[in-house]
């Protein structure tokens, strides 16, 4: 280990000390409770202490305004299960993660927060929900695990992949009992997504299950 990482871990020692006492609000009342620790140390000053502060900050190891630390996030069970949870549920909202782990609003929202500023998580706006994903998926699936993961999303699917005939709108509405505008908006959702071609005939819009794409969509989700 070189002489600057073991200075850096001598620091993350005494911030340790210092966060299980108070939060983190002020970047020069921490140097100065660390300078006073480590007076006896000659290679270490004030510029540097600020240093390493910043650097944790910027790496998201501690975070202005609480008592927690990065190392020490998952030690916390309900944390550890929810993360885990949307590790292999991309794409679940707040009321899904409630009712799974069996939490009310405000303690749910807490740990989502503690792991989001932490960077374990992300989330995303998709219309009225927010949704969440592991921090360090690719964003470019968001919109796939969201819209395949809808109930309503899978009905239409899985309605259009049984029936051999080209079908109209009204065809798939009368077929899964939906309201016509709500399958309109998901079929369009399912184009975007490329998993639906719709096909003119005459004046007529038909509707296909691009079954390429679908394929590929359910082995991104698996």
């Amino acid at each position: 280990m070189s002489k600057s990482q073991k200075v850096e871990d001598a620091i993350v020692e005494i911030v340790e000390e210092y966060l299980s006492k108070k939060p983190f609000s002020d970047i020069q009342e921490i140097v100065v409770f660390i300078n006073n620790r480590m007076k006896g140390n000659p290679s270490v000053n004030r510029n540097r202490i600020e240093l390493v502060i910043k650097q944790l900050i910027k790496k998201r190891r501690i975070i202005p305004g609480t008592k927690l630390m990065k190392k020490n996030i998952t030690e916390n069970d309900t944390r550890e299960e929810i993360l885990t949870y949307i590790k292999e549920n991309p794409g679940k909202n707040i009321n899904q993660i409630m009712r799974h782990h069996d939490l009310g609003s405000s303690l749910a929202l807490w740990h989502l927060s503690c792991l989001e500023k932490f960077q374990f998580i992300r989330s995303k706006k998709m219309g009225n929900r927010k949704i969440f994903f592991q921090f360090n998926s690719d964003p470019q699936y968001d919109k796939l695990h969201y819209y395949m993961n809808r109930d309503i999303v899978q009905e239409i699917i899985q309605f259009i992949k049984a029936q051999e005939n080209d079908l109209k709108i009204t065809n798939i509405t009368n077929g899964i009992k939906k309201n016509h505008n709500t399958v309109k908006k998901y079929l369009k959702i399912l184009e975007d997504l490329n998993l639906v071609q719709n096909e003119k005939d005459k004046s007529r819009d038909i509707y296909k299950l691009n079954k390429k794409a679908h394929k590929k969509a359910l082995k991104r989700i698996s």
